[in-house]
């Protein structure tokens, strides 16, 4: 596997490790590396090999460019180095970046198959940071080439849902050469229930991810400040880091409710359950942006299997994927709209608890263990290895 992130980090990427070691193939993973951090490691059975890259959060196009490139030359060369070793019969590459698969073109030469694993749209994201500027168009019909390119020369091609799959069928990806391998939470990873006494007081309100405005974060404090003498016992809990938490933090001074906001930078996914589970409502803020019209975000995701009742922004494929009866949503972009929302869940938590059991009936069938099944069956076709 190859990721232009940390491991285990991505709790795709370290559930897809999971599966594939459970049914036998050993993993190797090569990513970035932190300060400190050693540069090869075991982790759950996966050999991790970190590159001298670090993500710097925030940075400027040429900036990620240049990192991205960093990295695929780093890990081209560890690549090659490594299959003369291992032999490797599938090399997985994570996008971003789509042109990381070139580095599997030693592996390659040695009888390897490529796996393009599209976790999102590169010209989507690109669109969501630098739409508007000077050579944007450009940049987009660049990425969305290289899409295609990465995608012509993988063997398969993994994507997180059907619109994306649709999608990519439309920037000219042969539609059966596209398996959807849904974010699930892989449920081995589920706390036990919190006892009576461990039981959240007060209104909780929980994030978790990336904290950066593309994703709406604000709205969530916006939100809370129009109902700091309304809801008693409010309580915003953000667990994560990124570029937009000194704003946020600024923010709730000038509302007021600095007290209320609790920010955590990075746990372990495992953690991050743990602190979630039981709260009062997650909410998922994603702001009405071309590339956030797709998301169907790991959070929404595991609040639902926690049983977390969930306040969503009313972005299409969430709304492809849940009902009005199963999330309760609010206009994305609109702090108001999430006040009242946040306010209603506050005033009736037994309507809130049914939606959150609703949910949870509906994640059956988007269950991780459909998903590790058919992710699995991808690897042993393209591997040529018999079940």
């Amino acid at each position: 596997m190859l990721l232009h992130g940390y491991f285990p980090d991505e709790p795709r990427v370290a559930a897809e490790a999971r599966a594939a070691t459970a049914a036998g193939f050993e993993v190797d993973v090569v990513g970035l590396r932190r300060p400190g951090e050693a540069a090869q490691d075991v982790i759950d059975d996966v050999r991790l090999r970190r590159l001298p890259v670090e993500h710097r959060r925030g940075a400027g196009f040429a900036s990620i460019i240049l990192e991205y490139l960093a990295f695929t030359l780093f890990a081209t060369i560890d690549a090659a180095r490594w299959s003369r070793r291992r032999r490797y019969d599938v090399v997985q590459v994570h996008n971003p970046p789509d042109f990381l698969v070139l580095a599997a073109i030693v592996p390659r030469l040695f009888g390897a198959k490529v796996v393009l694993d599209v976790h999102d749209i590169a010209s989507y994201m690109f669109g969501m940071r630098f739409e508007g500027r000077l050579g944007a168009s450009a940049a987009d019909r660049a990425l969305r080439l290289v899409e295609l390119c990465a995608a012509r020369a993988s063997s398969a091609v993994l994507t997180v849902h059907e619109p994306y799959l649709q999608e990519l069928t439309k920037h000219g990806v042969p539609k059966e050469k596209i398996t959807i391998v849904m974010n699930s939470l892989d449920e081995t990873l589920l706390p036990l229930p919190r006892l009576d006494a461990e039981a959240v007081d007060g209104f909780t309100i929980v994030y978790h991810g990336t904290v950066t405005p593309h994703y709406g974060v604000g709205l969530i404090v916006e939100a809370a400040g129009q109902l700091r003498d309304k809801v008693p016992g409010l309580c915003v809990e953000i667990y994560g880091d990124g570029d937009a938490i000194s704003d946020l933090e600024s923010r709730a001074r000038t509302l007021g409710i600095e007290s209320a906001l609790h920010i955590t930078g990075y746990l372990p996914q495992s953690d991050v359950l743990r602190a979630i589970q039981g709260a009062s409502v997650g909410v998922v803020p994603n702001l009405p942006t071309p590339h956030n019209r797709f998301a169907l975000s790991t959070k929404l995701l595991e609040y639902v299997a926690l049983g977390v009742p969930v306040v969503s922004a009313d972005l299409p494929t969430i709304k492809e994927y849940f009902s009005d009866e199963e999330l309760l949503f609010f206009r994305a972009g609109d702090a108001s709209s999430l006040a009242q929302a946040l306010a209603e869940v506050a005033a009736d938590p037994e309507s809130a608890a049914s939606r959150a059991a609703a949910a949870r009936r509906r994640y059956e069938s988007y269950r991780w263990e459909h998903s590790a099944a058919a992710y699995v069956d991808v690897l042993r076709r393209v591997a040529s290895i018999d079940p």
